[in-house]
C-alpha cells in the first residue's frame, strides 16, 4: 500500500463537504466527553521508522493545538499504546512491535497531554482492556477518537466504542493513516452509520457553545 502526504486543507475541506452531518453533531451534548488518542507512537510518526505516515508533521503539530485547547477547558485526554508479539497481528503483518521497543513508546509532543494511557495489542482499544471501565468511572458519554491508523485502530474502535453506547466524534482531521484513498474510506463509511465527522475546528466551534 502506497503511502502519501495527504492531510492537507483540500483534502479536509472536499471530505467535510461531502461527508459531515452539522445535525448529528448537534444532537450531541458537549457534556461527558473525553478525547480518544489513539497510537501516538513513534512507530508511525517518526521518520526513522518503519511505519511513517508522510503527513506526521503537519498531524502532530495539529493535534498539539487540539490538545492545548482541550486540557485548557478540562477534559481528560486517554492514550492508547499499540505492540503486539506473537499473535494474530504478527502474522497479519509479518512482524512485530514489542512492548519493550522504543518504536512502540507515544511520541513526547503528544504524550505529555494524556491523562492516562490503556496498553493494546490488537485494533480495538476495548477489546481486553480496562478503557471501558475507565470512562464509565468518568462518567463519559460522548468519545472523540484521535490518532492512528485512520483505518484500523481508530475505525475499529470508533465501531466498537459505538456498540458500546457511547456517542462517536470522530474528527476529518483529528486521524492519520498511509494514504488519501483508506482515509475516505473510513469516514464515507463512519459517517453513515457511526459517527459525524466534522474537523477538529468544528468540534472546538461546539464545545465553545
Amino acid at each position: 500500500m502506497h503511502r502519501e502526504d495527504y492531510l492537507h486543507s483540500k483534502f479536509v475541506n472536499l471530505l467535510h463537504n461531502k461527508y459531515f452531518s452539522p445535525e448529528k453533531m448537534n444532537a450531541i451534548s458537549t457534556e461527558n466527553v473525553a478525547i480518544l488518542g489513539i497510537d501516538l507512537q513513534k512507530f508511525f510518526l517518526k521518520s526513522s521508522c518503519p511505519a511513517y505516515l508522510p503527513s506526521a508533521p503537519l498531524f502532530i503539530t495539529i493535534l498539539k493545538n487540539f490538545y492545548t485547547f482541550v486540557k485548557e477547558r478540562g477534559i481528560k485526554i486517554i492514550l492508547t499504546r499499540h505492540w503486539h508479539e506473537d499473535n494474530i497481528m504478527e502474522r497479519w503483518w509479518k512482524s512485530s512491535m514489542p512492548r519493550n521497543s522504543s518504536e512502540t513508546q507515544i511520541i513526547e509532543e503528544l504524550g505529555k497531554y494524556g491523562d492516562a494511557i490503556i496498553e493494546k495489542n490488537t485494533y480495538d482499544a476495548f477489546y481486553r482492556t480496562n478503557l471501558e471501565a475507565l470512562l464509565k468511572e468518568m462518567n463519559i458519554e460522548t468519545v472523540i477518537i484521535t490518532g492512528v491508523m485512520t483505518h484500523l485502530c481508530c475505525e475499529t474502535t470508533a465501531r466498537s466504542a459505538f456498540v458500546k453506547g457511547f456517542n462517536v466524534i470522530f474528527p476529518i482531521d483529528g486521524s492519520l493513516t498511509q494514504n488519501a484513498e483508506l482515509h475516505e474510506g473510513t469516514i464515507r463509511a463512519i459517517s453513515h452509520g457511526f459517527a459525524p465527522t466534522p474537523t477538529l475546528k468544528d468540534v472546538i466551534e461546539w464545545m465553545r457553545r
